[in-house]
């Protein structure tokens, strides 16, 4: 008994002045954890994995670069570039990253396409950029409250164009209940025409709250390009579909990607 009460008095003592050893055997090795990332893209199977020294004990949040002559960048099968081998997605501008390894001056990222599903590849480190490249809007007054933020929720494009247009919307897999506000990011990916001109113009912002469409607003798109709307809603409701109708000479006729994150909920509300 006597020396099962020092066993356990060790570990106390373990716990007390070397807390960390204790939280990183818990949350594992950089690479397990790093793997486990990866996993959860749908193609993760499909590239070359990082070595197990490349994995970051911090992962890094970055944006995609703007493309010099294409819409998107071309995310890599392998830790280098033209490798010759199918591009494993496409990184639009802005486009939020998450680097979980580094190797051979590439990125072995985790992004969200513009079908709101996860995926992952490499990607030239110094295409990535610390700070959101694209404008960004309000709608609507910030509001006061004790908010807790949902950085992502799962997502889909919709089956059937908004009501009295040709646009598809964003649908959350799930309604979510009291939401005061989100971001949301929109982008022409592809324009279809010569005449650029045709396809920029106000944008209205509208939320389903499971019955009926609301309008929140409008913001401005003058050029191609990413953009975050800071969209706050003018009551607590519901959120069950995003979508933004474009005010402009030819609206269906660009291809557009659009999500939704950071969404802020009353904290009473998910206690």
């Amino acid at each position: 008994m006597k020396r099962l009460e020092k066993c356990l008095a060790f570990v106390l003592l373990l716990c007390l002045f070397c807390p960390t050893l204790f939280s990183h055997a818990e949350g594992g090795s950089a690479a397990e954890r790093g793997l486990e990332k990866l996993k959860t893209a749908r193609n993760w199977d499909c590239i070359v994995l990082p070595q197990e020294e490349s994995y970051l004990d911090e992962w890094k949040t970055l944006y995609g670069r703007r493309a010099w002559y294409a819409p998107s960048l071309f995310v890599e099968t392998m830790p280098m570039m033209k490798s010759g081998t199918p591009p494993q997605g496409f990184l639009f501008e802005g486009t939020e990253v998450t680097v979980v390894a580094e190797e051979n001056d590439m990125s072995c990222i985790v992004f969200r396409g513009e079908n709101h599903k996860l995926y992952t590849g490499w990607m030239k480190s110094i295409r990535l950029l610390e700070d959101f490249p694209g404008l960004t809007y309000n709608i609507g007054s910030a509001r006061e409250g004790d908010f807790e933020t949902i950085h992502e929720l799962p997502m889909k494009w919709s089956d059937g164009y908004l009501p009295q247009t040709e646009q598809h919307y964003t649908v959350l897999d799930e309604p979510l209940k009291n939401c005061a506000g989100f971001t949301l990011e929109y982008q022409i990916i592809a324009d279809n025409t010569p005449l650029k001109h045709m396809l920029w113009g106000d944008r209205t912002v509208w939320v389903n709250d499971g019955e009926s469409w609301t309008a929140l607003g409008v913001f401005p798109y003058t050029e191609n390009g990413t953009v975050h709307v800071q969209v706050w809603l003018p009551e607590t409701m519901d959120v069950a579909a995003i979508a933004t109708v474009a005010h402009c000479k030819a609206p269906n006729i660009f291809d557009f990607r659009q999500t939704a994150k950071d969404f802020l909920v009353e904290k009473s509300s998910i206690e």
